[in-house]
């Protein structure tokens, strides 16, 4: 059985295609062949949210329960370097990354120490790029099964029916193949990489054992994306080309923009809307950053719906959690070991040391640009887009201007929507200050009126200094507050799928977001009390508390998404319920108390504290377009009582059930 995902039309997909019929020739009788013997699945196009590369063109997962067997036609060396010739290869199973190019003889250098690609900008290695994504691919899959299975890689040349010789000799060796390419000369010219492996006396290829293949083949990106009405509202109004967004789309990498706006304004669409613009008017590339994983996850999912690239021969859009991002940056640049960890502790301190090398002179601008050369896929950007830009540790801020300059970096301000410290300050950071691009958001796109309507009624009584204008366009909204955790609530929740379904919504346009309370760990994975009792009820769920599944976005339109409050900000949902919303106010409550340095010394600690609290609260309920829905535990909580007022006082708006 053979299964090829993947939207029809791209280079990427012909070539999975190809590989399917290069397959079927090679084994006749593998297209018809039983799952439960031979399952072979071939991804096109696909993406990776979270690693270092997001892009890999051609992604083989195959599992063979008998095995199959090929006889290489050229000269293979195993493990110790001794030469195989004419053996009979058994092939277990096989995970690969394959890199499709698709330029002519001209534009290619090909050696024996790889390909090379001749762009406008110069030669990038393709070989390179391919390694890279192998080692992506595997630390997803490492990911994904707890287990450590072998990649397989190569890059298939489309443009050239036959490789070079050089005094006979075929280059590359190997980690390469042409258009007329046969599945044993794929295989070959992957092996060949490493040298041949053996299981007992027997030549073998093997990526993992048979139970790992099993979660492999049954990873979510070997899922077709299909597109909800809600996604398709969002990329119409991405690929809508706004004056506004063309006028940015221009500017970007050479002139600073600013977008300031409160939660539910635009500001995330309208850089997306830039960045697009910019990928197909003027070949840019830009990077989207941003410290939310659910937010990189939801920004990969659209773009793999709009099929925009990461990189390529003509720019692209890439989204990272920029933590990821500079702890790249900071072991390319040898600031800390390759091998280190993650510390949260201790990021900004690694991000001044980082400083101080290039202070001192023993970092420089050269530094900078051979990494951009050398590892152009993660590192080479034309313009860099900061979400929240207002809440960045200041030496990460600083970091990122020295390796890209100020005026390559655009902002997106969220103003009050402080989270991860004392506000940022980028200004100092552009040429000239001037010619920076500053556009206040006011109008509230998002959220239906009452929704909008709402959240001022919020930030007015709990002392904040927040305002949108509700948007004028879009009447109606319904606000539900109940007593009681969500996961006890059927009726509730099956009233609001049938809403969301007449509405022409799927579940996937639906938001839950939990406290930290309702997060347990089950084994290595960690899941939340709703997701798991939406499962019992047969529901799928993509379980965004689990920092696994964060690293991929929902590839099914069924999908319930689940998140932690924490990575709720620049998400939405058609339908958003904040559960046990005043277990959020009393964590962010203590937490603010033991900080009370972030909160600056204008007002009573106490009163900073709650402040804190709400804001957190008020940025949740600035996420949903239709339907807001908010549950409480305590119903003697401070939320839970200036909820229950709010809503006594302006019953047209609250529901309270």
């Amino acid at each position: 059985m053979i299964e090829v995902i993947g939207h029809s039309g791209s280079p990427e997909y012909e070539a999975a295609l190809k590989i399917r019929s290069a397959l079927a020739s090679y084994w006749p009788g593998i297209e018809d062949s039983p799952a439960e013997q031979d399952h072979v699945k071939i991804a096109a196009n696909t993406k990776l949210a979270g690693y270092k590369i997001s892009d890999i063109d051609v992604v083989i997962a195959a599992k063979f329960a008998r095995g199959r067997y090929f006889v290489p036609k050229s000269t293979l060396k195993d493990k110790d370097g001794r030469r195989v010739v004419g053996a009979k290869i058994r092939v277990f199973s096989l995970v690969a990354a394959i890199e499709v190019k698709g330029h002519d003889a001209s534009g290619l250098n090909i050696s024996n120490g790889g390909v090379s690609v001749t762009y406008k900008e110069g030669s990038k290695s393709a070989t390179d790029q391919n390694d890279a994504q192998a080692q992506a691919l595997k630390s997803y899959f490492t990911d994904l099964t707890r287990q450590n299975p072998w990649v397989y890689r190569s890059v298939l040349l489309t443009g050239i029916n036959e490789l070079p010789k050089d005094r006979g000799r075929q280059l590359p060796e190997a980690g390469a193949v042409a258009a007329n390419f046969d599945f044993g000369g794929l295989l070959c010219s992957m092996v060949g990489i490493h040298g041949i492996g053996k299981i007992g006396n027997e030549y073998t290829i093997s990526s993992a054992k048979p139970e790992t293949m099993d979660a492999i083949l049954s990873a979510s990106i070997f899922r077709q994306v299909v597109p909800s009405n809600l996604d398709r509202k969002k990329m119409d109004r991405i690929a809508a080309r706004p004056p506004e967004a063309i006028e940015i789309a221009g500017l970007l990498g050479d002139e600073r923009v600013h977008l300031r706006g409160e939660g539910g304004t635009g500001k995330t669409v309208l850089l997306a809307q830039a960045a697009h613009e910019a990928f197909r008017s003027h070949a840019k590339r830009s990077l989207f950053l941003t410290y939310n994983h659910a937010l990189t996850a939801d920004i990969q999912r659209l773009l793999a719906l709009l099929g925009v690239p990461s990189s390529g021969d003509s720019g692209g859009v890439d989204a990272r959690t920029v933590m990821s991002f500079v702890y790249s940056w900071l072991r390319r640049l040898g600031a800390i070991g390759e091998d280190e960890d993650f510390e949260f502790d201790r990021y900004g301190e690694q991000c001044e040391n980082a400083l101080k090398l290039f202070e001192n002179g023993l970092l420089s601008d050269e530094d900078i640009a051979l990494a951009k050369s050398t590892n152009f896929e993660e590192f080479d950007y034309d313009a860099i887009l900061v979400d929240e830009a207002q809440d960045w540790p200041q030496a990460e801020a600083d970091l990122l201007v020295r390796l890209y300059g100020g005026n390559r970096i655009s902002l997106a301000d969220g103003m009050s929507q402080l989270v991860r410290g004392k506000a940022t300050n980028w200004r100092s950071s552009v040429r000239d200050r001037k010619g920076t691009k500053k556009l206040p958001l006011q109008e509230c796109l998002r959220m239906k009126g009452n929704l909008g309507q709402f959240a001022n009624i919020v930030a007015e009584r709990t002392g904040l200094n927040w305002k949108i204008i509700p948007n004028p366009k879009a009447a109606g909204g319904r606000v539900i507050i109940r007593d009681g955790a969500f996961k006890d609530m059927l009726d509730l929740h099956e009233e609001l799928l049938a809403k969301a379904s007449s509405d022409g919504c799927e579940p996937i346009d639906c938001l839950f977001c939990v406290p930290s309370a309702g997060v347990k760990t089950r084994g290595n994975r960690r899941i939340s009390v709703l997701g798991a009792v939406m499962e019992e009820r047969g529901l799928s769920v993509w379980d965004g508390v689990d920092p696994v599944a964060r690293r991929d976005y929902p590839r099914s339109i069924k999908d319930n998404r689940i998140v932690q409050y924490e990575s709720c900000r620049g998400l939405e949902g058609w339908v958003v319920v904040l559960d046990a919303l005043d277990d959020l106010w009393e964590a962010k409550y203590r937490d603010a108390l033991a900080e009370p340095s972030l909160l600056g010394a204008a007002i009573e600690p106490e009163e900073r504290a709650r402040r804190a609290a709400w804001t957190w609260c008020l940025m949740a309920m600035t996420r949903p377009i239709d339907t807001l829905v908010i549950t409480l535990s305590d119903q003697g909580s401070e939320a839970s009582q200036v909820l229950k007022r709010i809503a006594l006082a302006h019953p047209d708006i609250v529901e309270v059930v």
